[in-house]
């Protein structure tokens, strides 16, 4: 058996760090809606546990409502952060999830979150 070169790694085909995050969000998957908790982000995804039963599967678009007003937001009044894109994997309650920002004000509150993240760690 031969091992993967290490460029084919997960945390290689990555894009973008990920940092951790606890935060509430709320997914939507056409007329459905669940809590979940947000366990990290990046600048083009985020990993999450959903709270209750679903039927979401790999590629299901999914738009997600990240709520911030528990953290410091210095260059933005706007506590919640709106994304759309896809689920990427799903085992059991725990997904992966690849976004894009809805809203320029969106990108730039993921920003904002992402570098306060970073000077915390």
């Amino acid at each position: 058996m031969t091992e993967l070169p290490a460029s084919d790694s997960l945390e290689n085909k990555r894009r973008h760090p990920r940092f951790p995050l606890r935060a509430l969000a709320e997914l939507q998957y056409s007329t459905k809606s669940w809590d979940a908790h947000v366990l990290d982000i990046s600048e083009s995804g985020a990993r999450l546990v959903i709270l209750s039963e679903h039927l979401l599967q790999k590629g299901d678009p999914l738009r997600i409502h990240i709520q911030l007003d528990d953290l410091n937001l210095v260059a933005s009044s706007k506590t919640l952060l709106n994304l759309h894109g896809r689920l990427i994997h799903v085992r059991e309650q725990h997904l992966g999830f690849e976004f894009q920002p809805d809203t320029p004000a969106d990108r730039t509150l993921l920003y904002e979150l992402l570098t306060l993240i970073e000077n915390d760690h």
